[in-house]
């Protein structure tokens, strides 16, 4: 039976994806983010429709939008943008890092099973949106956060983690999984497995930033799982060059079939919120250096192909 990609208005083939960037944020609400961070809020529709309509116009089909329930996500705005831009949405339920939830005295409180339940309905039914209203627009992804000592963490952690490997496991979607710098993505892969949850089903985010090491990201690639590259242009961390360098080095050393890219958005990666690079740099400035280091075919795999098999349950 053909497997299914599930965007926000509706399940597609694999052949309909199109060029996929596989992090992505184009809405987080005002809350708990943006004291933490400042750049973590952007919450004008049109401003981030400009910006999606940018990324088409240099070639985006299809986008994983990264942030889960209760942390901001602005589902019903997702839905908006994908509709006027004509473009695939994925868009995640699951957790990110306590400190986002808009709520946390309510996640405190939740058990394994009325967690899964939630993300169950989000993934069968549709989405809750930012005012608990029942959408019928779906997510197709469960996100999970990893910090220093991932899934045992604490007590929390631990049921969150329990929580997304149900959903995962009755419903075949996919798992996206943002790395903290002290997390073992080796660790996370094995805990899934032991839910009968297959590493190729698995995306590691930001290992390119929080463990720049060539060995033990082919040690993560030869489990089978994905690994997720958005440090692209965040000069904080690295230069392009240094990002090119990993990237070749990967695909040199086999794993080109492993890889998917992103940029990890925020307010200060948006041209239409004021930053000097956009949601389309990979296209019109990025893709031109893989293109000439790697080769047109393996470009077209990595941002097309790969994301349609990690996507396609």
């Amino acid at each position: 039976m053909p497997g299914k990609i599930r965007t926000i208005q509706k399940d597609i083939s694999e052949t309909e994806l199109g060029w996929c960037q596989c992090h992505e944020h184009l809405f987080i609400a005002d809350g708990p983010s943006r004291k933490i961070n400042s750049a973590l809020f952007m919450g004008d529709e049109q401003k981030s429709l400009a910006e999606v309509l940018l990324y088409k116009k240099a070639g985006g089909c299809s986008l994983i939008d990264a942030q889960p329930y209760g942390c901001g996500r602005m589902a019903e705005n997702l839905v908006s943008v994908s509709q006027q831009a004509n473009i695939h949405i994925i868009a995640c339920t699951g957790f990110h890092k306590t400190e986002y939830f808009s709520d946390d005295e309510w996640v405190f409180k939740q058990t394994d099973d009325t967690l899964a339940a939630i993300y169950l309905h989000e993934i069968i039914e549709g989405m809750y949106s930012s005012e608990h209203i029942r959408l019928t627009a779906k997510a197709g992804v469960v996100k999970c956060a990893a910090i220093k000592g991932e899934y045992q963490a604490n007590k929390t952690y631990e049921t969150l983690f329990h929580a997304a490997a149900q959903a995962a496991r009755q419903t075949g979607v996919p798992l996206l999984v943002h790395m903290d710098k002290e997390a073992d993505a080796l660790r996370v892969i094995a805990f899934f497995e032991s839910y009968g949850i297959r590493p190729e089903t698995i995306m590691v985010c930001h290992l390119d930033r929080t463990k720049y090491d060539y060995r033990y990201h082919e040690e993560v690639a030869s489990t089978g799982a994905y690994l997720e590259y958005d440090t692209i242009h965040r000069l904080k961390y690295h230069s392009d060059e240094k990002e090119l360098a990993l990237i070749s080095h990967m695909v040199g050393s086999g794993y080109a079939g492993r890889l998917l890219f992103g940029l990890d958005t925020s307010n200060r990666r948006l041209k239409s919120y004021g930053a000097n690079m956009g949601l389309d740099y990979i296209l019109t400035e990025f893709k031109p250096l893989l293109v000439e280091r790697l080769g047109a075919n393996t470009v077209n795999r990595i941002m097309i192909e790969n994301p349609a098999k990690f996507l396609c349950f």
